[in-house]
């Protein structure tokens, strides 16, 4: 069953407010009726969670450029909602006191429904759901990763075109460099010539498509974060 909104009926969930109220962080409850026709990211996240400490804050910083962009254009139909795996309150109130988005209640009875709806098979985890209340991807960590806030509203057709915008970047990149810190020469690879998705070497972001590949061994880094050198009497230049 695509559809979540079942899940939430009769439900409340917090929104934060960036103000202590005796030792706590004060929330207000919001109508799940407010989401419907928005499009939707369910947060799965802890604070013992290392990997979530590093893409939280790249989260909030895509959450908040995407609010601004539909501000702009007088738009609110993006919302996050964190669902949390802390084993404490004060872990959760302390986790959730970052964030500016929607959260489920500490404890609440959904979430294991929700962990198991979407099969969720370890954390961060972004599900997104869109305005019609089907599920577009369990994979918004991914596209998060790659594309930041260009990957907003997340569909296949938003995707596609941001692979035929890096297909067109690609052909004005050289088929083999020199970079800085590594000693082969990396060649320019793809999905279809021994690319795939990859861990960048650099900045240690995820990448996907085209990548400069050491077919010797293995390191790989995304075009952007190439720094170029120059090969002299086979001495590494710096340019």
């Amino acid at each position: 069953m695509q559809r979540f909104l079942f899940l939430f009926l009769f439900m409340f969930m917090f929104i934060h407010v960036p103000v202590p109220r005796d030792g706590c962080w004060f929330c207000k409850q919001v109508p799940v009726a407010s989401l419907v026709g928005k499009t939707i990211a369910l947060y799965f996240s802890a604070e013992w969670c290392v990997p979530c400490a590093k893409f939280t804050p790249k989260l909030i910083s895509v959450y908040e450029k995407i609010k601004q962009e539909l501000a702009e254009k007088g738009e609110e139909d993006f919302e996050v909602v964190l669902v949390s795996s802390d084993r404490d309150r004060a872990s959760f109130e302390s986790y959730y006191s970052s964030m500016p988005w929607l959260a489920l209640p500490f404890g609440d009875s959904e979430t294991k429904n929700l962990v198991r709806h979407f099969n969720v098979q370890g954390i961060p985890w972004l599900v997104i759901i869109g305005p019609d209340g089907k599920t577009i991807t369990v994979h918004g960590r991914s596209l998060i990763n790659l594309y930041q806030e260009n990957a907003y509203p997340f569909t296949n057709a938003k995707v596609e075109e941001l692979e035929k915008q890096l297909e067109e970047e690609a052909k004005d990149l050289p088929a083999l460099v020199y970079h800085e810190g590594h000693r082969h020469d990396l060649n320019l690879v793809s999905d279809g010539n021994g690319g795939g998705p990859f861990i960048c070497c650099v900045c240690d972001e995820q990448g996907s498509s085209w990548a400069y590949q050491c077919l010797q061994c293995g390191y790989e880094v995304h075009p952007k974060c190439v720094r170029t050198v120059e090969r002299q009497n086979s001495v590494l230049i710096t340019n």
